[in-house]
């Protein structure tokens, strides 16, 4: 058995191209390691393909796989069902030193993450507790492939209409779209791997690419690879060892985590820019929901924190990717909490920097990245959906009456802050407006 003080590391592969992700989950076994992968695309009828191929210490190499029966089919149960469970038991096995979880392309490593520390599930022989007691996630890489990737992530289509998963194979209010998933599986990575730069259109193209990148996740490690280059054990641990600090490195993100985490390049490349937006006065709700197509057209993602004028105590969470958009609320200000001895050290230290004596720490933080988008028009839309000089004169009932075609999400007594994985809907479901995030996997 595993000493209890030492945790398994758990390396997470992503990516929508299943062919790259297995190939760099498997330039990782070696002697001590177990690649571990679920099949989802027959979840939808209930069975799961769960395959494990582990190299012992000894070096003797050993595949199974086994066809899992699931009465509630869907991807949140498989994970916590069996994928949780058995990270458990491998941790105790005295052959495992490496865990390598290959992730089917519909699986969000961030959410994952999330289960690994808080889910509770039950093991053979061990008490009830989360998997995170017993591993911890190390790194998670991502494969990208240069000839579709980009498209993906700029489009609207769901997961079902584009083939990745059968309807029905995850929950009804599930309905992310390819960009949501590329976006996030890109956003998490603490190393991306490219593959197919040789077929690429032009030089351009490419550069375009690793511009989009370079903004989306600024601190992982990248390689580049073309298709006279093998997708080897040194490129992988290449990629890894070339991550900088500001990786998420398994960590979920946090409503007031840095939006600009790992220092992205501000300036334009190739038509590419990250735009960033702040206000110390909150958003006319009609007029934001508006404006909203302004971050469905040329822009890979946007995200960060609003303040709605008729919802003042609330935090609400902003996340497109492509044609896909979801706006949530993710907790409440400081301003209307009066015990603050539980909320997190850098949240207080954000809170104090640009503390209000009116609004408290209230304020709208956006980060925009825009790959066709003009910049400046994304700029306008959004400051023109503040309240003006005038709404504001008119004084806080006024401001705070204003209808919200988002509905009204405030809870009350007001709650400390959520991770936007675990985020209540505020908004209407639409392709062109909203978006509901689905299943917390």
């Amino acid at each position: 058995m595993s000493d209890a003080t030492h945790r398994t590391p758990v390396t997470l592969v992503a990516g929508l191209d299943r062919t790259i992700s297995a190939r760099i989950a498997y330039t990782m076994l070696s002697a001590g390691t177990t690649v571990v992968s679920h099949d989802l695309r027959d979840v939808a009828a209930g069975r799961v393909t769960r395959v494990e191929h582990r190299m012992s210490l000894d070096g003797v190499d050993t595949l199974s796989i086994d066809d899992i029966d699931l009465e509630h089919g869907c991807v949140s149960c498989t994970l916590r069902l069996d994928l949780l469970p058995m990270l458990r038991t491998l941790h105790r096995d005295p052959d495992v030193r490496q865990i390598v979880v290959l992730l089917d392309p519909m699986v969000e490593p961030e959410r994952l993450a999330v289960e690994i520390g808080s889910t509770v599930v039950e093991a053979p022989d061990v008490a009830p507790g989360p998997a995170s007691a017993d591993v911890e996630i190390s790194a998670t890489l991502c494969g990208i492939d240069a000839r579709s990737w980009l498209d993906d992530a700029t489009g609207d289509a769901t997961l079902a209409e584009a083939g990745v998963i059968e309807e029905g194979a995850t929950e009804p209010d599930d309905e992310r779209t390819l960009s949501q998933i590329a976006v996030a599986q890109v956003r998490f990575a603490d190393a991306i791997v490219i593959d197919g730069a040789d077929g690429v259109e032009s030089a351009y193209d490419l550069a375009r690419l690793h511009a989009v990148l370079l903004r989306l996740a600024p601190a992982a490690g990248m390689r580049t690879l073309n298709s006279q280059q093998a997708l080897t054990r040194a490129v992988v641990d290449g990629s890894i060892d070339a991550m900088t600090p500001g990786t998420p490195h398994g960590r979920p993100t946090q409503p007031f985590d840095p939006l600009l985490a790992g220092g992205p390049d501000l300036d334009e490349d190739c038509g590419v820019q990250l735009v960033s937006f702040e206000a110390d006065r909150p958003f006319h709700p009609e007029r934001l929901h508006d404006s909203l197509d302004v971050l469905l057209e040329g822009v890979v993602t946007a995200r960060g924190r609003m303040w709605f004028a008729s919802d003042p105590d609330d935090v609400m969470w902003l996340e497109s990717a492509g044609g896909g958009l979801s706006i949530r609320h993710v907790g409440t200000w400081l301003a209307c909490v009066d015990d603050h001895s539980n909320i997190d050290p850098e949240h207080r230290v954000l809170a104090s920097l640009r503390w209000d004596r009116e609004h408290g720490d209230r304020h709208t933080a956006l980060t925009v990245l825009c790959h066709r988008a003009d910049p400046g028009d994304v700029r306008r839309a959004l400051a023109d959906a503040l309240v003006t000089d005038d709404e504001l004169a008119r004084g806080q009932a006024y401001i705070t009456s204003l209808p919200s075609p988002f509905g009204h999400a405030h809870r009350d007594p007001c709650d400390d802050m959520e991770s936007p994985t675990d985020r209540t809907e505020s908004s209407s479901a639409s392709r062109a407006e909203s978006r509901p995030e689905g299943e917390q996997l």
